[in-house]
């Protein structure tokens, strides 16, 4: 019944992801606008998050980069929208994902000496065209099938059905999209087969495993899943940052955490991770999702977020 009412609603984004993409960016002005103006989309939470991670800023300047935030965000979701009817070389070709020549080099000897591997990445860019990764690579060492994102699972069984749904076109194998709660049996089934998985960490997490260091001067929770498993299983970890230059522009940039997570201290892997982000961030700060409760334990949103 969910995935059929899944399939009716995701069925009208289907036709309208056949427009072209400059009519998509006007749609998106569209979704800016009442993002920010008309539903002010989670403002209180973007504010707090912002004023926490940039103290030293002034009002105006927090407020520039919650406009470019919302921006970006509206982008994004027509972005999304437009792909659904794309493959990933038509993207690639158009120029809108490419791939850093020194981070698919990292990529493919990792791959080629240690594979299996993981790769942490967070909420940058967009996040969600970037599953087709190997489509952008100019000679990726492994297949589209070879892939396996882990992702949280959503609470309603709606939401999940569509998420599943909206992606079901990137959806390689059985294994391409595994929640994360059972990702480890896969992992410790598959351990001998030469695999990339995929482990976006930048979720609060929610009673979860977890690990607490500093991120932008502040006490913050990590999921430690794709550390943990990287170290069980004596697995190369690799950094993903997805970079958005100007609209309808990203590259793909990668870097090495570590060639053997179970030589390093517990706790490396991910003070490494959120380091890299953080520097990442810095540089172009509208590029996350600000909306995210990141700190959530730290501050108390208002009751009309928190019912959000």
């Amino acid at each position: 019944m969910y995935r059929a009412l899944a399939w009716l609603i995701a069925a009208p984004l289907y036709l309208s992801s056949l427009l072209p993409l400059r009519v998509h960016y006007f749609f998106g002005r569209i979704i800016t606008w009442l993002l920010r103006g008309v539903f002010k989309y989670r403002r209180q939470v973007i504010e707090t998050n912002l004023k926490g991670a940039f103290p030293k800023e002034d009002d105006v300047t927090r407020r520039g980069i919650a406009r470019d935030y919302y921006r970006h965000l509206g982008e994004v979701i027509v972005e999304i929208v437009w792909s659904m009817t794309r493959s990933g070389r038509h993207i690639r070709r158009k120029g809108f994902y490419t791939v850093d020549p020194e981070g698919e080099k990292i990529l493919n000897e990792a791959f080629a000496a240690h594979a299996p591997l993981v790769v942490l990445l967070s909420h940058t860019g967009n996040w969600e065209i970037a599953s087709d990764l190997t489509a952008y690579m100019s000679n990726p060492a492994f297949s589209p099938e070879d892939m396996t994102v882990a992702y949280q699972t959503l609470h309603s069984p709606l939401s999940e059905q569509l998420f599943r749904v909206l992606r079901h076109h990137r959806l390689k194998t059985p294994d391409s999209l595994v929640p994360s709660h059972k990702i480890l049996r896969l992992m410790l089934e598959r351990r001998s087969e030469p695999r990339v998985y995929f482990f976006i960490a930048d979720q609060y997490p929610y009673g979860g495993v977890s690990q607490t260091n500093t991120f932008f001067g502040l006490k913050t929770e990590w999921f430690t899943g794709g550390e943990a498993i990287a170290r069980k299983l004596h697995m190369p970890v690799l950094y993903i940052y997805l970079d958005r230059e100007r609209r309808g522009k990203y590259v793909v940039k990668i870097s090495q955490i570590c060639p053997d997570a179970s030589q390093t201290e517990a706790g490396f892997v991910t003070d490494t991770y959120a380091a890299l982000l953080e520097k990442d961030l810095s540089a172009r700060k509208e590029n996350w999702l600000w909306s995210h409760r990141r700190w959530k334990n730290l501050w108390p949103y208002n009751c009309k977020e928190e019912k959000k």
